[in-house]
């Protein structure tokens, strides 16, 4: 049972329309983004440069300049930096 008292406190901590917060990406990676470079530093401290190729609801796809494909699962990535 929520009394009052928490109810109130968790409307007042809603930010936005959902009542989201999101600290890590000012600009979240989008359909606009594919074709420009990227940088994406992962969990385990390897960074990663390439063409952003596709994006998934759990994973982003990448061209090296190799012009490899590089798979990456979303949940695995700290930053992206859009060049």
């Amino acid at each position: 049972m929520i009394t009052t008292d928490r109810k109130e406190t968790r409307k007042k901590d809603k930010k936005g329309p959902e009542g989201t917060r999101n600290y890590s990406s000012p600009e979240p990676l989008n359909t606009s983004h594919i074709g420009k470079s990227v940088t994406v530093t992962m969990i385990n401290n390897r960074v990663e440069s390439g063409r952003l190729t596709a994006l998934g609801a759990y994973m982003i796809s990448m061209e090296l300049s190799n012009k490899k494909e590089l798979i990456i699962n979303k949940g695995s990535i700290i930053t992206v930096s859009i060049l």
